[in-house]
């Protein structure tokens, strides 16, 4: 077990050094993000919050879920850590979105955001992107709490628990809202038009079938 602990960190610190690499200057997922020009670049980085928070983060991950209130489909099955899971997605959002960030040891990392891109361009937009924003962060604080002080995420959405469904469905509601606003984002930007990833869970639930 001690062997597997150390193989098992060593693999997520050489994964990290790996990122850490690829987003410096010359790295190949900064050349990749830069490639396309400004406008490729800035698509490229609302085509990522976009999805994760639609198709990915609130369908696949969370309305599955609660439609087959199947402990299993929980995104962390194994490690019961989805509330923070969920939690630190909307927080990586937020990061990306306003172009800044806390680090571990309290130091802030700021720099040009698409939201101030957005700012100059339609204000009150922004503002309204970075309400859903701060939403969204509400409602998923609500589950992590939930988690850490009644029941576990699998426990929350779990048949006939109407306060743990709810709980879940109100962070579904809040990432839906701040896509479609994002979608406005978009539009504002002038860019050419972006296909965020959809799901089955909120597009067409009836296909989801019971296991």
């Amino acid at each position: 077990r001690a062997q597997y602990l150390k193989v098992a960190t060593q693999l997520l610190v050489d994964d990290l050094a790996e990122m850490a690499g690829d987003w410096k200057v010359g790295g190949k997922a900064r050349v990749a993000l830069t490639e396309n020009g400004i406008d490729g670049g800035i698509s490229a980085i609302l085509t990522g919050i976009g999805s994760l928070s639609y198709g990915e983060l609130a369908g696949e991950r969370m309305k599955l879920g609660l439609l087959l209130h199947d402990p299993e489909e929980e995104h962390d099955c194994f490690s019961d850590n989805t509330h923070n899971s969920h939690y630190y997605d909307v927080m990586g959002m937020v990061a990306v979105y306003r172009g800044e960030y806390t680090r571990a040891d309290g130091k802030q990392v700021k720099g040009r955001s698409v939201s101030d891109l957005v700012r100059k361009l339609a204000p009150d937009l922004d503002k309204e992107m970075l309400d859903k924003l701060a939403a969204s962060q509400k409602s998923m604080m609500a589950i992590k709490q939930r988690a850490e002080t009644i029941e576990a995420y699998d426990q929350m959405i779990g048949e006939n628990n109407s306060d743990g469904n709810a709980t879940i469905q109100a962070g579904i509601d809040s990432l839906t809202d701040q896509t479609r606003v994002l979608e406005r984002v978009v539009a504002s930007l002038k860019l050419k038009p972006i296909a965020f990833e959809g799901s089955d869970s909120l597009d067409a639930p009836e296909k989801v079938g019971k296991k």
